[in-house]
């Protein structure tokens, strides 16, 4: 464990010549964009690392407008849809429900609607602008495949709720999302340069 994105290093992790490494990155890039000298070294260091493949799993929504109103309704879209699906998936359970409204959605929701400038610490952003970003440290998109998508499918029929549970293709990446409304990518990457 490191305290801070900036003491993060190659040398911090025991690798073998033969082995292949990848990395998984589940909804944890988003939190350094508002510390990008953090975010830019982090990627810096896995780029040395260069693994096989990189899956990035974000939240897919804009909660980075300078402009009240679009952050209000974008995050109104997005947290309606996510509480939704949670109001469907514990129903049975008003108490879990509850605390992971409270607990792991109330700060971040009062963050982007309440916060500004350096204080409003939650900016989400979607796939488009990860690709963008992404490009920058010569890193190219890989294509997940039908298989994965077809075990995707598979794996939601299995739940009552498929129906309201939305999973589509964009570019190469999975969106996977409520009723419509995406609510979070799932994408995969190599370095090329």
């Amino acid at each position: 464990m490191i305290e801070d994105m900036l003491d993060f290093n190659v040398n911090l992790l025991e690798l073998n010549d033969d082995e292949q490494v990848a990395v998984y990155s589940p909804f944890r890039l988003s939190y350094l964009i508002v510390r990008s000298n953090r975010l830019e070294h982090l990627m810096r260091e896995i780029r040395k690392i260069n693994p096989c493949i990189t899956l990035i799993s974000e939240v897919e929504a804009n909660h980075t407008s300078p402009a009240f109103v679009n952050r209000f309704i974008e995050a109104l879209f997005f947290y309606g849809a996510l509480f939704d699906s949670m109001s469907d998936q514990l129903a049975d359970s008003e108490v879990n429900k509850k605390f992971a409204e409270s607990v792991f959605y109330g700060e971040p929701i009062r963050n982007i609607v309440a916060a500004e400038g350096e204080e409003r610490t939650v900016r989400h952003v979607g796939i488009d602008v990860w690709r963008a970003f992404f490009a920058r440290f010569g890193m190219l998109e890989v294509e997940l495949s039908d298989a994965c998508l077809n075990e995707a499918k598979l794996l939601i029929n299995n739940f009552d709720c498929a129906n309201s549970c939305m999973l589509r293709v964009d570019g190469k990446c999975f969106l996977v999302g409520w009723k419509g409304v995406p609510i979070f990518s799932v994408s995969a990457w190599k370095f090329v340069r």
